[in-house]
Parts: C-alpha cells; sequence; structure tokens
C-alpha cells in the first residue's frame, strides 16, 4: 500500500478515546463527510488531548497507517492519521452547518443550514439577538439559549491556535479567554508566567518568555520565577504562606544563583504575589484562605433568623429547649452520654458553626445521632447533609446516623452546574474527618452553601492532615469560633493496650508495646513485631482471620513493606488457583485484566477503590473497599465481567469500574482514616522513617478495635515521636484571616 500523507485535512471529533487518540470524521470543504471503507482515528500531540473534544474541527497534517488487531478472532483495521500538525478551526459556511448540527442540542441538519443562510448570523448572536433568532423556522427558546451558549468566539480559536503556535497546552485558551476575552493573547505576551499559575510547565513559559524577549533581569521574569518558587514550596510542604527566608531560600535552589532581596516585593508589584504579616501568599491561596475565613465569620456572626425565612425556629432556641430536647432524646439511647459528650451536643445545637475534637474512640461519630436528634426536635424541618472527605469515613457516618451521607466532591458535584437542584435556603452540614479537609474542598464547597448554612466540623486534630493545600479544621482552634473537645475512650476499655499505646502517641510520651509472641493469642492486643518480615507477617495475618478480619497498613508504596508488593504477597498466599478477571480488550480479544499496579484481580480478592464513580448503578468513592463475589466466563449484556460487594451493596464490575480498582489486602495509611478493622498490621519500614510522624503513626494506631500489630523498629517509633506533627509546620493565614474578619466585623 502506498503511503498516505494528509495535509490541511479538515476532521471533526466523533469520540475521545485514551492516550490522545480520538475517532473523527473527515470533512470535505462542503461539510460532507468522506465516505471511507474503515473507521479513522487521529493522534493528537500531548498539548492539545483535552481541547480534542467531541464535535471540535480541526485542520490536520501528517501520515497516515492502517492499524490491524484481531478481537475474537475477527481481523479488523483501521486508519490511524499521526498529527504532525494540527489547527483549531472556527467553522464557516458549510462546516458550520455541520458543526451546529453536531454540537448544539436539538438543532439537525436542516435547521443548522436555515441558520448559516442567515447572512446576520454572527451579528446576531453577537449582539444576543434572541428574538431574530427564535423567528428563524424551527427555532425554540431552549435552542437559541444553547446557541448563544456554545457559539465559538473569535477571541477563542485565536487564543488557542497562538497555544498551538507555542507548543504550550491548548485547554489554557478557555481559562484565558473567561479571565481576559479578546485581550488573552496580549495579557500572556505581556505577562507569560500567568500561564504557569494555570498549570503550564516553568520550562515551557520560561522558554516562551525568551522567545518574547524577556531577560533574567526583567521584573516580570523575576517575579514569574517568584511566584514558581511559592507554588513549590506549597505543593512540596502544604503551605499556603511562604516567609521572605524561604522564598529566596527557593529561588536560588532554582535558578542555581542568588536572587533580589526584595523578590518578594517584586513579585508583589507584579501581581503574582501577596504580602501578609508572616510572609507572601500566591492570589489562589490567597483568595481561597479569605473566602473561607468570611463564610466561618458570617455563619458565625449570622443572628438568629437572618438569612431566610426557613431560619425563623432559630429565633425560639434558647438554653433550656436545647437541654429539654437533649434529656427527651437521651431516654431512647441504651448507653450513657459522657459530660464532654453532652455539652458538645448542646454547643452544636446553639452554634451556627462549631467543631468538635477528640481522640479516637471518644465517641465523635456516634454523637452526631445525638445531635441529630435535638435538631429534630428544636427545629422546624431543617434539612441535614452529612459529608466526609473520603468515602469509607462517609458510609461509617452513614451507619452510625442512620441518614445518608456522602463525600464532598459528590456533594459538590450534585448542586453545582446547569440543571442542577440548588440546596434550600438553610441547611445543616455536617463535616467528618474534618482534620483532612485541605482548602480547595472546603472552598469549593462554600461556594454551594446558602447564607442560612450551620456547619458542624468533626475530627481529630492529631490525626493526619490534609494531603492538599492549608490546614481548615486546625485553624477553627483558638478562634472565637466554638470547639468541643471530647476526652473519654469508648471504642476500648481503660486498660487496652490499643488505646494506651494510642494515647501516648497522642500526648507524645513514649510507650513501647510488648513484644509480639509466637502466636497472636499468646501477644499483648498491642504489640510490636521487631524483626518483620513478610513471610512472618503472613503466618500472623492469617491467624488473625486473614481478609474478614484484618488490614495491612504502610506509608509506603514502594518497597518490601510498601502497598504494592504487600499486595502481590498476600494475594500469593491465598492462593492463585481462582478465576480471574477477564475482559474484552479492542484489539487482543478476551484477556486478563491487569490493575495499574501489574497485579490481575481474583476471585475472592479484597479490593480498594482508587477513584471516584459517579455511576447510579456503580457508586463508589475513592477509599472504599470491598471483595470480588463473581467472575464471569464472558461479558454480560451490561458489559460486565463480575461482581463486587462494596459497603454490603453487589456492584457489576464494567471496564470503566476495573480501571478504578487495585487489590486491597494492604493499604496507605492515608487511606485508612476514617475505617475501622478489628485487627490492623501497621508496617513501619526502616527506609520510610523520614515520612512517619506522630500524626501517622497515631492514625494508623487508633484504626483497630481489637489488636494492633507494629512490625518494625524502635527506633521508626521513637523517631516519629520526636518529630511530633510534621502539619504543625505548615505556615498558613487561615486561622489570622478569621481573626481579622470577626475584627472587622466588631468595628
Amino acid at each position: 500500500m502506498n503511503e498516505v500523507i494528509h495535509l490541511r485535512q479538515i476532521i471533526q471529533v466523533k469520540k475521545q478515546r485514551s492516550n490522545s487518540y480520538a475517532t473523527v470524521d473527515l470533512i470535505n470543504v462542503d461539510g460532507s463527510i468522506k465516505k471511507r471503507d474503515k473507521t479513522t482515528v487521529v493522534k493528537f500531540p500531548e498539548h492539545a488531548k483535552d481541547t480534542a473534544t467531541i464535535g471540535s474541527l480541526w485542520e490536520v497534517s501528517g501520515k497516515e497507517r492502517l492499524n490491524h488487531f484481531v478481537v475474537n478472532d475477527f481481523s479488523l483495521s483501521e486508519y490511524t492519521i499521526d498529527a504532525a500538525n494540527i489547527k483549531f478551526l472556527k467553522p464557516s459556511g458549510r462546516i458550520l452547518s455541520r458543526w451546529i448540527s453536531s454540537n448544539i442540542k436539538g438543532i439537525g441538519s436542516v435547521i443548522a443550514n436555515r441558520l448559516v443562510r442567515n447572512k446576520q448570523l454572527t451579528q446576531l448572536i453577537i449582539q444576543q439577538d434572541k428574538q431574530a433568532l427564535l423567528n428563524i423556522a424551527g427555532m425554540t427558546e431552549s435552542r437559541v439559549r444553547d446557541l448563544l451558549d456554545n457559539w465559538p468566539s473569535s477571541a477563542l480559536y485565536n487564543t488557542i491556535n497562538w497555544l498551538e503556535e507555542q507548543c504550550l497546552p491548548l485547554g489554557f485558551g478557555e481559562k484565558l479567554v473567561a479571565i481576559f476575552g479578546e485581550y488573552a493573547i496580549d495579557k500572556v505576551k505581556e505577562h507569560p508566567f500567568l500561564l504557569v499559575a494555570m498549570g503550564a510547565s516553568f520550562d515551557q513559559v520560561s522558554k516562551l518568555a525568551n522567545k518574547l524577549g524577556f531577560t533574567l533581569e526583567d521584573e516580570v521574569v523575576v517575579a514569574g520565577i517568584t511566584q514558581h518558587a511559592a507554588i513549590n514550596y506549597a505543593n512540596k510542604t502544604g503551605s499556603t504562606v511562604i516567609t521572605q527566608v524561604e522564598l529566596i531560600k527557593e529561588y536560588s535552589k532554582l535558578m542555581k544563583s542568588n536572587p533580589p532581596e526584595n523578590i518578594g516585593d517584586i513579585a508583589c508589584e507584579q501581581g503574582f504575589l501577596i504580602q501578609v504579616s508572616s510572609g507572601y501568599q500566591v492570589y489562589g491561596k490567597a483568595l481561597m484562605e479569605a473566602s473561607v475565613a468570611q463564610f466561618f465569620v458570617d455563619a458565625h456572626q449570622r443572628k438568629k433568623g437572618d438569612g431566610s425565612l426557613l431560619a425563623s425556629w432559630e429565633t425560639g432556641l434558647s438554653n433550656d429547649l436545647v437541654f429539654s430536647a437533649l434529656a427527651e432524646y437521651e431516654t431512647t439511647l441504651d448507653f450513657e452520654l459522657t459530660v464532654d459528650q453532652r455539652n458538645a451536643i448542646v454547643g452544636a445545637v446553639l452554634s451556627p458553626i462549631c467543631g468538635i475534637s477528640g481522640g479516637a474512640g471518644t465517641g465523635k461519630t456516634t454523637i452526631l445521632k445525638a445531635i441529630l436528634g435535638v435538631y429534630d426536635r428544636v427545629s422546624e424541618g431543617l434539612q441535614c447533609y452529612q459529608v466526609a472527605l473520603a468515602g469509607r469515613a462517609a458510609q461509617r457516618m452513614a451507619e452510625s446516623t442512620q441518614r445518608p451521607a456522602s463525600t464532598i466532591a459528590k456533594f459538590v458535584g450534585e448542586h453545582i452546574g446547569d440543571n442542577k437542584p440548588k440546596l434550600p435556603e438553610q441547611i445543616l452540614l455536617i463535616i467528618d474527618e474534618s482534620s483532612m479537609v485541605d482548602l480547595l474542598s472546603m472552598y469549593r464547597l462554600i461556594g454551594i452553601l446558602p447564607d442560612a448554612t450551620r456547619l458542624i466540623f468533626v475530627g481529630d486534630t492529631s490525626q493526619l492532615p490534609p494531603v492538599g493545600n492549608g490546614l481548615v479544621f486546625q485553624a477553627l482552634t483558638d478562634t472565637q469560633i466554638p470547639f468541643f473537645n471530647l476526652s473519654q475512650v469508648k471504642r476500648q476499655s481503660a486498660d487496652s493496650g490499643i488505646h494506651s499505646f494510642a494515647t501516648s502517641v497522642r500526648n507524645r510520651v513514649l510507650q513501647i508495646p510488648q513484644d509480639t509472641k509466637n502466636t497472636l493469642s499468646e501477644s499483648s492486643d498491642c504489640s510490636i513485631e521487631r524483626n518483620p518480615s513478610v513471610s512472618r507477617l503472613i503466618t500472623l495475618w492469617r491467624e488473625s482471620g486473614g481478609i474478614e478480619q484484618s488490614i495491612v497498613l504502610s506509608p509506603v508504596r514502594k518497597g518490601e513493606f510498601g502497598v504494592d508488593n504487600l499486595n502481590i504477597e498476600l494475594q500469593t498466599s491465598v492462593g492463585h488457583a481462582r478465576k480471574a478477571i477477564y475482559f474484552q480488550d479492542a484489539s487482543r480479544g478476551w484477556i486478563p485484566w491487569v490493575t495499574s499496579t501489574g497485579t490481575k484481580i481474583l476471585l475472592g480478592d479484597p479490593i480498594l477503590v482508587i477513584a471516584n464513580n459517579y455511576d447510579d448503578a456503580a457508586d463508589l468513592r475513592n477509599g472504599d473497599l470491598g471483595i470480588v463475589t463473581e467472575v464471569f466466563e464472558q461479558q454480560d449484556e451490561n458489559g460486565a465481567v463480575g461482581v463486587i460487594e462494596v459497603n454490603h451493596v453487589s456492584i457489576n464490575l464494567t471496564v470503566d469500574v476495573l480501571a478504578k480498582l487495585q487489590l486491597g489486602y494492604a493499604i496507605t495509611i492515608h487511606k485508612s482514616q476514617g475505617s475501622q478493622w478489628p485487627t490492623c498490621f501497621v508496617m513501619l519500614p526502616q527506609e520510610a522513617e523520614r515520612m512517619i510522624d506522630q500524626t501517622l503513626l497515631y492514625t494508623a494506631s487508633t484504626r483497630p478495635s481489637e489488636r494492633l500489630v507494629l512490625m518494625g523498629c524502635q527506633t521508626v517509633v521513637e523517631q516519629a515521636m520526636r518529630r511530633g506533627s510534621i502539619a504543625l509546620n505548615r505556615k498558613t493565614f487561615l486561622r489570622e484571616r478569621i481573626a481579622l474578619a470577626i475584627q472587622l466585623e466588631n468595628e
């Protein structure tokens, strides 16, 4: 076959595929589709993959090859164009008609052709002349609205094509045009390092700045480098503030040279950073902290009944009413509340915003049911929503209160965007495992909350901090916002070895557990195996009850005692003589599924969900754990190849779900927060000593209800205790912003 080379061929994307591939139609100049005997696929450059959306039009040049593959013994083939050059097209003429019919809901080719024949179409759309558009036969109000909302602007096409010329990610086009409109390109040329804050790589932008004629001495470049140094520091430490000393250190490390001493001031003058009393912040972090702080203070200082007619019940709220409601509720309990718990319940109902903190096992999640019981008695139909960062924490919350709970991501996703239901004008929002809530998640959350929202944060300041930037829950302490602490442990008895060790870690008073004996039955409920090995772990794991009764936790993914290797070893110990999950691959047929870590998934394996899956038929959350209960011999009519059970619900295993699973014999300590097991084996590898701190050790040691086995050297435990909480070294400004906002409100 002769080599086919396409030059400036117009194509329209039909379907996005993985790895920058897309199924396309080849378009003739008259807007018609070129008929071909095989499917055509285009391999887009990496920087264009997110912009090659369904319906978009492109001009591509590149070589075409014929791909052959086999599916279920059938030979198939398709044409693949490797795009060497691309250009994002603003459609016109007959091609515009095709674009409209492909991209605007409810408009087919007939109505699209009528629109295009109107020579004033572009002007009508720019002027937002809805009535004139409605006068075109076939147009309805919904079609006009969709046309106006989705019309391709000249600024967007010009910006995207300029980005393409610079080999920059095309996805920045919409962001730039949304902020700067038709001046987007000029703004980037003036301040190229704006792209770093949007996610462009520092090297890419540095090359662009050089191409545009900037030098290292120019203040625009100095400011851009300084901003990048601040972003690096935030990503590395979780901080939202960088001091002048750290800023100079990060700049010097980045550029291998000494910067001007006033780099912070230069960056502020150029609009890249803002100054706070303790250092500097990039604008995004400063904006989020200021918004979150103001929301908290507005909630705290809102007068009873303000913000919504639905809040009128608050005017009758009093201490006597709440105490009376609590006394009535307590008659329904089969246990007695502690003094701390009672005070927290009353305070949480009287306060429009508060925090509840306490060590593991003190009943934080348990008293939520009591808080809700009191709210039911004193409020008038107040709707309550329960959220947590992780799916497992939300599930435990729902089980404890017998009321629905979801992840923060799902909650926000259900109420933001077009055609999504709005929240009532007043709600009660309870956020569990609040210590792990990062600044960005909180910022997204307040963006959908009504003014009269009542907020309860529940967490443990001694547990793991957020993976992302900021310290939201921790910032509430030592402010005027009420904060209640629980102290009495209910999970284990007072003489429990687990309780004693966890408490010693929380208080940073070293108390090494007894050595693990030959068997678990001979050992204390909290013990340490000083000379761990994989074989010893497997022996003890089997004795503990294995999959049904225990979990293995590790601070790391790699290495002998990392999660990846332990999952392989534990799966092998159970045996491979079990059915493996197979799936239908487009090119290779019916083959075994292999996870991203290189393991097969077998019948009876525990699994860990590693990404959210928002689907009514398979509603899964990052961090959920389950087990493979069925493996099919062939794919069924719904695309399922097996069944997993997660949170007592059977879910069909499709390829989409499989892509979000890993083995769950062993998981990271971070993934364990919010969960509980009878027995926990906690790996403390020597090579991970630097990353194990007090919060990591404390979180791991508070996951078991019956038995804790530490597997590692005593020096790792000692070093973690000396290190304390690494999170407390984070530099943030949220607490100060809360104090400042309260001060301004009171002036």
